[in-house]
């Protein structure tokens, strides 16, 4: 009986703790700082919302998880913890189920403890898989200042004379905000117009292409972008500037931006007005005319855009851009270029003087519909109209002989032009997965693209042989160029899962198809000499006739069909993100010449085996390396398979070669990047190595007698590149002192031919910049010292190796006073040595500027603007070839002075527009406690 006693009671004891069991709950979630990185180890508490009682405690694992097992129904407070971050609590209540709660985010703070105040610093480079971050509050700049300022002084990041952005080695060919478009495929509106003011982090991405991200498939196409994350008060509201100068010399600047942000919707309209280089697009002009300058020299500009980005969230969005800009463009350049020659010494001195004139209106438009979360469709059509007026004057004399000091030759070419253009096109995809086969999808995608373009020039050359008892070739010709393109593509793709989709096996395909017809006529006429000379006793022109000259006239009509069959294997692990696969490429092109049959080029197929892989290991979510391979087929193009002769320059006299082969790239890029949370340590390491089988060279054969040259295009084996970089960011112990460093190695390998001798040039470049910054409140002193050597070498015997050293540094400094008055200076040192006479440089170029702010919230500010201090710019290059070597000098913006008054505005109130917090203080965006949105998922 007490036996029996004993096993009820003890049914009992067992059946009542299971039913509390029953009555027990879990919460669940995530600890994570402001940039969405777990917090590992951080401590959770559950409390009692009545009483804040303890109740329970962890920490988190590896991944930022906690649970909180056996809770009963009831209220209960969460309260997250992490040395150095804010205390954070949760309300949350648990009814007849287990809950997984939101993330908690924690921040930063500064605790005051005895007058002692420990901060934490937000680190100024972050490298994270595929992104290069940096955090904008780190680098303070002069008030007014826009993206293209905060862009030069970036580790790694370069913007050249022209304003094209270079990160990493490669070019940038868009910016995003918030990881939308912005004005499409130009970059220059957004670093040229958009203030520095509204960035919390700008972040250089290595992405696959917008087709290849959208469908799933890799197209061969990558893409390096840059994406502005907006300051977290910012991103709802009006906020905006507008800014005035007046300078010495009649200088002048006027610009404005007005920006709307809600609920993830952009709108922006801006304009700028000035005559001191500041261009606001990118000048593309050059490519679409043939008589056209180039981007450097003295520019006036003007522009005017709107760019939106609207809809419902991600299911529906309408966005576009439409921009209206015009360019009047300055250039004077001189010139030595020294012919890479085995048996003599020749020189050619140069100079040029040209006016370009430029207006373009172009409208971009995009629509994305995603009704549900397997079908995605596109709509982009894009329109451009396009004038351009240019005029140039080019004078060379040629010198051979011992020291080069015998003249062989003088010409003086002169060149007047008016083109325009009209472009238009629309480009659809539907990419579909399939609810019922997860893994399983398929894509299509149609362009269809119109290019009309039309110029006539008027060209004049004279040139004078002194070898040949000072004979003279004179030529008066006058050219109607027009050139039209129609151009179709369709693109099909389609992924299957191997075996369970939880296993991350898929295979790929994708079918590309592209058309171009495009139709060439080039006609040109001659007015003939008269038979008498002139006064100066030079021929005349005699321009009462026009005679058509069919020799140097062409109407080509050319077609060029592509097809890119492309399978693939897919796998993806939680480490592990691997694609591989084969392309085979069939290329068909012909030329039809409707003046001259002689110069046809029949239907030419060339069938390429093309492969590709990509691989990434991550190994955490802060540690990654990355490799990938591609394989890529380049057809010639029609320039250089045609064998008319372009005679526009008597002097440099081109013919194409209807005999090339296509040329086959192969390219290797691997990419490690390491960032440490506990030090805020950011390193990356890259190489990149290319090689080129049948690429195309230029074949320059010179005539002694005259100094006239005639290039003609050969494939040959040998051009092949390399190159290493590193970064490296750590702040030190004393976390207001900041050091960061970029190494650049570069090996460059050229075939080249002179006067029929083959010709091996070798180029190595080593570029090295160290960079130490002292950052407390209100102050930046930052001193980046810069060196790089260029050597070159040549396998033919008695071309001399070249070796040019560059140096110098820049020193900026910025202070920031309580009563608004803001002093901000930059001075940089740069010298070479190496070039050729005249050419090697020793200048300072020191900027400054003092600003007064004022007016609630200091809205309203005045500056002083120095350029050029001391009046030492100068633009000198250097450019490097198997056949020769070019130094160039090109006319710049010197010495002036600026007064400006500028007027900013927004309508976040008071208190919360982040320039009106301390920038580094608790709370500010560049310093503890510091916050935006999470970046956008590329």
């Amino acid at each position: 009986m007490i036996h029996y006693f004993h096993r009820c009671t003890a049914a009992l004891i067992a059946l009542t703790l299971g039913a509390a069991t029953a009555l027990a709950y879990d919460i669940k979630g995530k600890i994570v700082d402001s940039d969405g990185e777990p917090m590992v180890a951080a401590t959770v508490k559950l409390l009692a919302a009545k009483d804040s009682t303890f109740i329970n405690g962890v920490k988190t694992n590896i991944d930022g998880n906690y649970s909180l097992t056996g809770v009963k129904s009831g209220n209960y407070i969460v309260e997250a913890m992490y040395i150095g971050y804010r205390t954070t609590h949760k309300d949350t209540k648990i009814g007849s189920k287990s809950v997984t709660l939101e993330p908690i985010v924690l921040e930063m703070s500064a605790i005051e403890l005895q007058e002692v105040t420990v901060v934490g610093v937000a680190s100024e480079i972050k490298v994270k898989e595929d992104t290069v971050e940096y955090n904008a509050g780190s680098y303070k700049t002069q008030p007014n200042a826009v993206v293209e300022d905060l862009l030069k002084r970036l580790p790694g990041v370069e913007v050249d004379s022209e304003g094209k952005i270079t990160a990493n080695g490669k070019e940038v060919k868009k910016i995003l905000i918030e990881g939308k478009e912005f004005f499409a495929d130009d970059p220059q509106v957004a670093s040229k117009n958009l203030p520095v003011e509204m960035i919390e982090k700008l972040q250089v991405v290595d992405r696959k292409s917008d087709l290849a991200r959208l469908t799933g498939v890799d197209d061969g196409e990558d893409e390096t972008v840059i994406n502005l994350t907006v300051k977290k008060g910012m991103q709802n509201g009006y906020f905006g500037a507008a800014e005035a100068g007046y300078g010495t010399e009649g200088h002048y600047l006027g610009q404005f931006n007005v920006n709307r942000f809600w609920n993830g919707n952009q709108m922006t309209l801006l304009g700028n007005f000035n005559d001191i280089n500041q261009l606001g697009f990118t000048d593309s002009n050059g490519n679409r005319f043939r008589r056209f300058g180039g981007s450097q020299g003295l520019t006036t500009s003007q522009a005017l855009g709107i760019n939106f980005n609207v809809g419902n969230k991600e299911i529906f969005r309408v966005g576009g851009n439409v921009m209206y800009s015009h360019s009047d463009r300055n250039v004077i350049r001189r010139q030595e270029r020294q012919y890479l020659e085995a048996d003599s010494t020749s020189f050619a001195s140069s100079g040029r003087n040209a006016r370009d004139r430029g207006h373009n209106v172009s409208a971009g438009f995009r629509m994305e519909w995603m009704p549900d979360s397997f079908n995605t469709l596109e709509f982009r059509p894009t329109l451009s109209y396009n004038m351009n007026s240019s005029s140039s004057i080019d004078s060379t004399i040629t010198r051979a002989g011992d020291a080069a000091r015998t003249a062989v030759s003088r010409s003086l070419n002169t060149a007047a032009a008016d083109g325009h253009s009209l472009e238009f096109g629309a480009r659809l995809i539907y990419s579909h997965s399939f609810r019922r086969h997860r893994g399983r999808s398929f894509s299509i995608s149609a362009e269809y693209n119109h290019s009309n373009i039309r110029e006539h020039e008027n060209t004049f050359s004279r040139n004078l042989f002194y070898l040949l008892n000072d004979s003279v070739d004179i030529y008066d010709q006058e050219a109607s160029n027009h050139s039209w393109t129609d151009r179709m593509s369709a693109r099909l793709t389609w992924t299957e899962p191997l075996g369970n989709v939880k296993n991350g096996r898929f295979l790929t395909f994708a079918y590309n198809l592209n058309y171009r017809w495009n139709n060439a006529d080039n006609m040109i006429y001659d007015h003939p000499l008269l038979p008498m000379p002139g006064p100066d006793g030079f021929p005349e022109v005699d321009y009462s006739q026009l005679i058509f000259n069919p020799d140097l006239s062409n109407r080509f009509r050319n077609d060029y069909f592509n097809q890119d069959i492309r399978l693939g294997f897919r796998q993806v692990t939680k480490s592990i993100n691997f694609e591989g696969g084969i392309s085979l490429v069939p290329q068909m092109s012909k030329s039809i010449d409707l003046i001259n049959s002689d110069r046809d080029i029949d239907s030419r197929w060339m069938v390429n085996v093309a492969p590709f892989l990509r691989y990434r290991h991550r190994f955490s979510k802060t540690r990654s390396l990355n490799i990938h391979y591609r394989g890529r087929s380049s057809q010639p193009s029609l320039t250089q398979l045609q064998p008319v002769p372009d005679m526009s320059d008597p002097m440099n006299i081109i013919y194409g070669n209807p005999a090339l082969d296509p040329s086959f790239s192969h390219n290797m890029n691997i990419r490690f990047q390491d960032f440490n949370t506990e030090r805020q340590r950011s390193i990356m390491l890259m190489a990149n190595m290319s090689l080129t089988q049948n690429s195309i060279v230029s074949n320059i054969t010179r005539d002694r007698e005259t100094g006239a040259q005639t290039t003609r295009y050969e494939n040959v084996n040998g051009v092949w590149s390399a190159r290493v970089m590193s970064i490296f960011s750590q702040p030190l112990r004393n976390k207001f002192w900041q050091i960061n460093n970029h190494l650049f190695v570069n090996y460059n390998r050229n075939v080249g031919f002179n006067n029929g001798q083959r010709n091996r040039s070798g180029s190595l470049m080593v570029a090295e910049s160290f960079g130490i910054a002292f950052r407390p409140d209100n102050l930046e002193l930052e001193l980046r010292p810069k060196y790089r050597l260029q050597t070159t070498h040549n396998s033919l015997q008695g071309i001399g190796g070249q070796t040019v050293h560059t140096y110098g540094g820049t020193f900026s400094a910025y202070y920031s006073t309580p009563i608004g008055v803001i002093l901000n200076s930059d001075l940089t040192y740069s010298g070479s040595a190496g070039y050729a006479a005249g050419y090697n440089q020793k200048q300072w170029m020191w900027n400054a500027s003092i600003s007064y702010q004022f007016l609630p919230s200091r809205s309203l500010t005045v500056a002083l603007k120095a350029y050029d201090l001391l009046n030492q710019r100068s633009n000198i290059s250097r450019t490097i070839t198997a056949n020769y070597i070019d130094d160039t000098m090109i006319n710049d913006l010197t010495r002036y002075f600026m007064l400006t008054v500028s007027y900013k505005f927004n309508t976040f109130g008071k208190g919360n527009m982040p320039s009106d917090r301390n920038m580094r203080g608790p709370g500010g965006p560049g310093g503890p406690g510091g916050h935006g949105g999470r970046p956008p998922r590329f």
